[in-house]
């Protein structure tokens, strides 16, 4: 009878034992699974977003959109650089005034006087027709004037005109109270410089009396 209780005795032991040993196994794979601070969710990495909301790996800039050739074009007087006809050509070779007056004209003229780095009365007559054409008051004409005086008249002017000391000083004296007819007498006195040199010799160039021949 001893020996039957020592049997079920080892028997509870061998049980015991099995369930501890499980129980343990189990709680080691629990810590290893399973870390303070971690999730049985599958981890994901954070999207990065660009710029344009878009996350980065799919990013796409927004397309530009293209200059608008017409905002080249300053109102007003515009110059136009396509080829003349033959007929407006000619038109050109009779008087500059048929030259000035066609944008075309201009545009060639123009195109012309710079690379004979000699813009500089073409440019003053262009800016005072234009501002007699706006006709610009109060602090706008303040302004507009001052400009001019100081990019073709002044003594320290960026370009300056090849006019004669008499009509600088009329303009000077006028520079605190401008008006549109202020540069007049000095925009007649560049068109006859531009009349007697340049244009004799614009009408003359080999492009333009190709021009002249449609071969343009």
């Amino acid at each position: 009878m001893i020996k039957c209780y020592n049997t079920l005795q080892n028997s509870i032991r061998r049980k015991t034992s099995r369930r501890s040993n499980s129980s343990s196994s189990s709680n080691k794979q629990g810590d290893q699974s399973q870390k303070p601070g971690s999730s049985n969710e599958e981890r994901r990495e954070p999207e990065i977003y660009g710029t344009y909301g878009l996350p980065s790996n799919d990013y796409r800039p927004k397309p530009q959109n293209p200059a608008n050739p017409n905002k080249a074009k300053k109102c007003g007087n515009i110059l136009d650089t396509s080829s003349p006809t033959p007929q407006e050509a000619k038109k050109w070779m009779e008087s500059i005034d048929y030259l000035l007056e066609d944008p075309k004209g201009r545009a060639h003229f123009s195109k012309y006087l710079k690379k004979q780095l000699a813009s500089e009365n073409f440019d003053f007559w262009t800016a005072v027709t234009e501002l007699k054409k706006q006709n610009p008051r109060g602090d706008k004409l303040k302004k507009e004037t001052r400009e001019i005086f100081e990019n073709y008249i002044s003594l320290d002017a960026k370009f300056p005109v090849n006019i004669n000391a008499k009509l600088r000083t009329g303009i000077e004296q006028m520079i605190e109270e401008p008006n549109t007819e202020m540069f007049d007498d000095a925009q007649r006195y560049v068109y006859r410089l531009m009349k007697d040199g340049p244009y004799m010799n614009f009408i003359q160039d080999a492009q333009i009396q190709t021009l002249m021949g449609g071969k343009g």
